[in-house]
């Protein structure tokens, strides 16, 4: 049976909230992670049939998140996830999130490509072809994320070196994380009082344990626009809205 779309529930654990008991935006980011591997595996096209046989992995690109609201430690939710079309070169997936009652939590849209691992070069999405199962019936979370437009006049923050906690396997920064790094460039009192309302990134390349990430942000017409370099090469960009307009450094 193909496979087309792929439904978990999930409670809420102490090591994916917040200092106020609410569910973390890097643990959003993990559970669809999560989701989208396990739906990978379940059409064939996982880790084993990938990297082991053809010399292939996923590569997180592009993603936006869209929260409406944030659920509590140990509520019980429901993770949604099918695949969109794919284009020549992306893979698109569309999550949703939804609680206890089948109110909905969140939505978001991301893009992912195939890289091949020796030769380091993208794949075409053709190559697994009927191996990735969609149907337009499910419709999208929402459009395909973007380019992110950044202002001119980034500011520098401050510089922080890729930890041991912070990577996965291949000891690149795990795509989760650069929430965690994100929001910790907003001050306590933000954290404590807002919530994310509108989180938007592009994955530009990869950063490396030990390697140094200079971190720059603006703030511009409710949007605090966020971008790491690298000796001088980007890292990521990203933007973010809080709830409730709150954003101070």
């Amino acid at each position: 049976m193909t496979i087309t779309k792929l439904e978990q529930d999930y409670t809420i654990r102490a090591y994916d909230v917040d200092t106020r008991g609410k569910w973390r935006p890097s643990a959003i980011l993990t559970r669809m992670q999560e989701i989208a591997e396990d739906h990978a595996i379940a059409v064939h096209c996982g880790r084993k049939e990938l990297v082991e046989e053809r010399g292939m992995a996923w590569m997180l690109t592009r993603l936006h998140l869209e929260m409406k609201r944030y659920p509590d430690l140990m509520d019980d939710i429901r993770v949604v996830t099918w695949p969109g079309k794919p284009t020549r070169l992306f893979f698109v997936r569309h999550t949703m999130f939804f609680d206890a009652q089948g109110e909905e939590l969140g939505r978001a849209t991301s893009l992912w490509v195939l890289f091949n691992i020796k030769g380091r070069f993208l794949c075409r999405t053709g190559d697994i072809g009927e191996n990735y199962p969609y149907d337009l019936s499910h419709g999208a979370a929402l459009p395909d994320p973007g380019k992110i437009k950044l202002p001119d006049d980034m500011e520098l923050i401050r510089t922080r070196t890729v930890a041991y906690s912070e990577v996965d396997m291949n000891s690149h920064l795990n795509n989760a994380k650069y929430a965690d790094w994100i929001c910790e460039l907003f001050d306590l009192d933000t954290l404590r009082h807002h919530s994310i309302r509108d989180f938007r990134i592009n994955f530009i390349a990869e950063a490396y344990m030990g390697q140094p990430v200079d971190l720059y942000r603006r703030d511009a017409d409710g949007v605090s626009y966020i971008c790491g370099k690298t000796e001088g090469k980007t890292v990521f960009d990203a933007s973010v809205i809080w709830e409730n307009g709150g954003i101070r450094l």
